[in-house]
């Protein structure tokens, strides 16, 4: 039997399970390449060869792991976020390309060779505080998460991708105990309302951590509390760049006037259209 046709039966057991044609052809090959320590292009030119008995065995397990619904990124162990690899686990929520646009906003509004206090509020893997870490070399950065387990993580990677001595991981809730007064706050806090929690994907609701998707029955719990730490914290003239949920543009647009200094100046969009980011300034 060839390697691909076990991709092709683990995409139709993929499917089975209640994973769309198109992802469970990703998915199958990913999996099949993780296995096989393969490029995209070796995998074209040489997935007919036979199965050897080791891939066979390995690939199997991954495959009753993806079956169950179990989200790729934690059977890899990694995600790609700005072109960059990081270490995932179940302990933190994984990285999403939309929240790149938090990245995007917040280059903006940093000016070249300055060196701001960034604060990561629920930095989960550290992706945002760490690539920031990389492109603004002369940038300070605190990242805080409540999840000790997430914070471990974060750690890893930012050692991983050799920002360790700059960025300063702190487990606590929101920006309780930090002190600092920071020029910018980035954040893509928990803001799934919980009564949607039944709706979820299973990939999504029975695997990433609650803490880090669930802001309330409301789900402004953690947006109203980023706001709130944002207008104690931030310096005169800062910014906070914060994700928001799909439908939320309206509730943060009313939100934001109720805390002292705090202005909306912008509402980015993701690709589908999708009001996603919200970009608040400090007055001066």
């Amino acid at each position: 039997m060839t390697i691909h046709d076990l991709v092709q039966g683990a995409r139709n057991r993929f499917m089975q399970a209640g994973i769309s044609a198109t992802l469970a052809s990703l998915d199958a090959e990913v999996l099949a390449r993780q296995v096989l320590g393969w490029d995209k292009a070796r995998f074209l030119t040489d997935r007919h060869e036979s199965a050897t008995s080791a891939f066979l065995l390995n690939f199997e397990h991954f495959v009753a792991r993806r079956v169950r619904r179990e989200p790729v990124p934690y059977i890899t162990g990694t995600r790609e976020f700005w072109g960059i690899d990081f270490e995932v686990t179940p302990e933190v929520l994984i990285p999403r390309h939309e929240t790149e646009f938090i990245v995007e906003e917040a280059l903006e509004r940093i000016e070249k060779g300055s060196r701001p206090l960034i604060v990561d509020v629920g930095t989960g893997s550290g992706c945002i505080a760490i690539v920031l870490a990389q492109e603004v070399p002369g940038a300070r950065i605190i990242a805080t998460d409540v999840s000790g387990g997430a914070i471990a993580v974060a750690r890893r990677n930012a050692a991983r991708h050799g920002v360790s001595d700059r960025v300063r991981f702190v487990e606590t809730s929101f920006l309780d105990g930090i002190d600092d007064t920071a020029d910018l706050i980035v954040s893509n806090p928990p803001y799934v309302p919980s009564v949607s929690k039944p709706g979820l994907t299973p990939e999504v609701r029975d695997y990433e951590p609650s803490v880090a998707l669930f802001g309330g029955e409301d789900g402004l719990e953690g947006l109203r509390r980023v706001l709130e730490a944002s207008a104690a914290r931030l310096a005169p003239g800062g910014w906070l760049i914060m994700e928001f949920g799909c439908g939320q543009d309206d509730l943060v647009s009313a939100l934001v006037p109720n805390y002292t200094g705090l202005t909306l100046s912008k509402i980015r969009h993701d690709l589908q259209d999708i009001p996603r980011t919200a970009v608040i300034r400090k007055s001066a």
